[in-house]
């Protein structure tokens, strides 16, 4: 069995979240449509991403002796922001992907942190 602990837990995070971005987007893909199935690939793409590049924007800041960490972070959270409010909008003009989809899709890194709380919850409840 898989033991989640404080040192792997990003990196199980990251990983369930390609997972079930992969699952959902097949199960909307069969259930649905391809426009929904596209939508969820796309959303949990962006998410994963995101998360992905915050991580190491966090890591950065805390791990090396910036001159100015609050300047770097902040440059680097506005353009990651702009840069997916730019895909974002072309992924939804597009006409190509489900809105309910995408909206599935973004919110995979959230289901996969709510799971973990839960194991955590589980895996400590008799601590």
């Amino acid at each position: 069995m898989i033991r989640i602990n404080e040192e792997n837990l990003l990196t199980f995070v990251i990983a369930g979240s390609i997972v079930l971005s992969i699952i959902f987007s097949v199960a909307g893909y069969l259930l649905i449509d391809w426009r929904t199935g596209l939508g969820i690939a796309a959303g949990g793409s962006i998410a994963t991403l995101n998360f992905t590049w915050q991580r190491t924007i966090m890591q950065r800041v805390l791990g090396l002796e910036l001159n100015r960490p609050t300047t770097y972070a902040s440059f680097r959270y506005l353009l990651r922001l702009t840069l997916t409010a730019i895909l974002l909008y072309f992924i939804l003009t597009s006409g190509f992907f489900s809105l309910t989809g995408l909206l599935v899709g973004l919110s995979v890194v959230v289901i996969m942190i709510v799971l973990c709380t839960g194991y955590f919850a589980i895996q400590h409840k008799g601590d």
